[in-house]
């Protein structure tokens, strides 16, 4: 990269200060994927800019980039239980979990860890819940669109008692007696499970 492309990647004022305008930026960053539902596209998007911006920084301050370790915990799986109200109270618990080591991230390198798990358990959640018959059915979701996550509890567990059973498997089995919230949110996720 060219000290001119720097100034395209890293726009900036002269006189600014280069250090507080990375800071802000990084920390915008950061709420950015605080405030978004995680879509696998969407985030590695702003990650890749947040890379190019960061190499432009390095460049236009003269730095080199710090030595960092990214790990891949590719064999880490989560498990969800095969109870979807208790996967759902699970899966809620990882993304908090998730949303504090994002805030933690002091590096480029340590968010881009963060984030790269957090993607991992969005879409193994995701894969829980898919019914591949979902996809036919004519309800209008947007995967960037999350339900209320209380009014989804309640949908689940009203939906526990339709069943007459817990189990992801039978209510998977009996897609097409379930509420229309319940069914827009299987749908949701088992289009965010094809990506």
């Amino acid at each position: 990269m060219t000290k001119e492309q720097a100034h395209l990647f890293f726009p900036h004022s002269e006189g600014d200060d280069l250090e507080d305008l990375w800071e802000q930026r990084f920390f915008e960053l950061k709420q950015y994927f605080l405030t978004h539902p995680p879509i696998r596209m969407v985030w590695m998007s702003r990650i890749k800019k947040m890379e190019k911006q960061y190499n432009a920084f390095l460049l236009l301050t003269n730095q080199e980039k710090p030595a960092e370790k990214t790990h891949t915990n590719l064999d880490v799986k989560t498990t969800f239980s095969e109870e979807f109200v208790t996967a759902f109270h699970q899966f809620h618990k990882q993304r908090n979990l998730h949303k504090t080591k994002l805030l933690q991230a002091q590096t480029c390198g340590a968010l881009v860890n963060a984030i790269e798990d957090w993607l991992k358990t969005e879409f193994l959640y995701a894969e829980y819940w898919a019914v591949e018959e979902s996809v036919q059915n004519e309800l209008k979701v947007a995967r960037s669109k999350e339900p209320d996550p209380m009014e989804l509890l309640q949908d689940l567990k009203k939906t526990e008692i339709l069943l007459d059973s817990p189990l992801i498997k039978t209510l998977k089995e009996n897609y097409n007696i379930l509420s229309e919230n319940v069914k827009k949110e299987v749908k949701r996720l088992t289009l965010l499970a094809k990506v």
